[in-house]
Order: C-alpha cells, then sequence, then structure tokens
C-alpha cells in the first residue's frame, strides 16, 4: 500500500552553526581621557550633591536650623577635596602597578596581575586618576561652582521630604478610607456572619 504523500513523515531539518569564534568579535573602543574624566566627574557630582541633601536634611529637619547656604558649601567643598584625595591615592597606586607591568610579559593569573599588554590602559587611568582630581580640587575652589551643587542637593532634600509627606498622607488617608468603609458595612458583615459562617459551623458541629 502507498500512503498518501500529505500523510508521510518528513524529516526534520538541523540548521548546522558554526562554533562561536571569539576573535570575530570587534575590539572594544577604548574610552579617551577626556571620557574618563567627564564619567567620573559625573559620579563625584552626583555623590556631592547626596551628601549635601543629607546634610540639608538633617540640619533643618532633624536640628531645626534655618537653612545655610554658606554652611552646605563648606560641606560640598569638603566633600569635593575628599574625593580629589583618594583620586591621588589611586594615582599613586596605579603608577606602582604601572612601573611592576611594564617588566612583565606572558598571561595574567588574576585580575590584578598587570602585564606588559596592560600597560596602555593603566596609563590611561593613572592620568585620569590625576586630571579628575585637579578638577575636582578645582570645583570645590569654585563658588559658582558650590552655589550650583547646593542648590541641586536642596532641590534633592525638598523632593525627599516631599515624597515622605505624600506617603504619610496617602497611608493616612487610605487608612481613614478603611475605616469609614468598615463602619458604613458593619451591619452587612454582621448579617453575613449570622448567615453563613454560623450556619456553616452549625452545620459541621451537628453534621446536617
Amino acid at each position: 500500500m502507498r500512503w498518501p504523500r500529505w500523510f508521510r513523515t518528513r524529516a526534520e531539518k538541523t540548521t548546522r552553526t558554526r562554533p562561536f569564534d571569539e576573535t570575530a568579535l570587534p575590539e572594544p573602543v577604548a574610552p579617551t581621557l577626556e571620557q574618563s574624566v567627564e564619567e567620573g566627574m559625573l559620579l563625584a557630582e552626583y555623590a556631592t550633591r547626596m551628601s549635601v541633601k543629607n546634610h540639608i536634611v538633617v540640619d533643618t529637619i532633624q536640628y531645626g536650623n534655618s537653612y545655610d547656604p554658606v554652611m552646605h558649601s563648606m560641606e560640598a567643598a569638603a566633600m569635593l577635596r575628599e574625593l580629589a584625595s583618594e583620586q591621588g591615592v589611586a594615582a599613586g597606586r596605579i603608577e606602582e602597578e604601572l612601573e611592576a607591568a611594564e617588566k612583565l610579559g606572558g598571561d595574567a593569573m588574576h585580575p590584578h596581575d598587570y602585564r606588559k599588554v596592560d600597560v596602555d590602559n593603566l596609563r590611561l587611568r593613572r592620568d585620569a586618576a590625576v586630571a579628575l582630581a585637579a578638577a575636582l580640587r578645582a570645583k570645590a575652589d569654585s563658588p559658582e561652582e558650590l552655589e550650583a551643587l547646593v542648590e541641586r542637593g536642596r532641590n534633592d532634600a525638598w523632593d525627599e521630604v516631599r515624597r515622605a509627606i505624600e506617603a504619610g498622607l496617602d497611608a493616612f488617608s487610605g487608612a481613614e478610607a478603611l475605616k469609614a468603609d468598615y463602619e458604613r458595612e458593619k451591619p452587612a458583615r454582621l448579617k453575613l456572619l449570622i448567615w453563613r459562617d454560623l450556619a456553616r459551623l452549625e452545620e459541621q458541629r451537628t453534621g446536617y
């Protein structure tokens, strides 16, 4: 018997794939010195804004002091200088790693085992740390820059306080609404308890 064409099972076609070739991937583009410093400045400014925001919230709300932009500018300057000092320390450490890497060939044994192949990257990191430290100190010495940072920190502080107040009001309104619903629906809840729950309990205890 010859089976109809449509009834015949067809062999599943398989798709042959080539093995993954890591060498075919494009080389990642190394960041420039300007890009590295710009990214570092963005992170430093964000950290400084958060520090100023917390300083404003604690000083004005917890301690009840009047808003003093001069005092908060001093806080921002201190934070920027601290971050600049950290970058200076990092630059010194990277310089030591660079000097050691220039004398070593072969493959690295762990992520911090730098070799000759890492020299360009280490130089970039060192130069970026030095440039970032200088830029942070310059910002800390600029009254205009400090004033702008403090103003952004003040806005952040107000947003945080506003959200806390709104959350508290929403929670209070929700509790009051639940209370009002409970009082309004209390008679119906009692009837439901009598008709359903007590009847079910009696049935379970008596069997009918």
